[in-house]
């Protein structure tokens, strides 16, 4: 699975996350977010 891919699902994870109903559910979708964008711009080594 290439990083474009892998990025893409844990920033979709992160932007369902933001719905659900929990208090401290905003921050597990920050730190998704934010990682999902880290490995989608990360340069695979070929």
């Amino acid at each position: 699975m290439s990083n474009n891919i892998l990025g893409i699902l844990i920033v979709l994870a992160g932007v369902v996350t933001i719905f659900v109903q929990h208090d401290y559910s905003w921050i597990v979708s920050a730190i998704l977010i934010g990682g999902g964008t880290g490995v989608f711009f990360w340069n695979e080594k070929k």
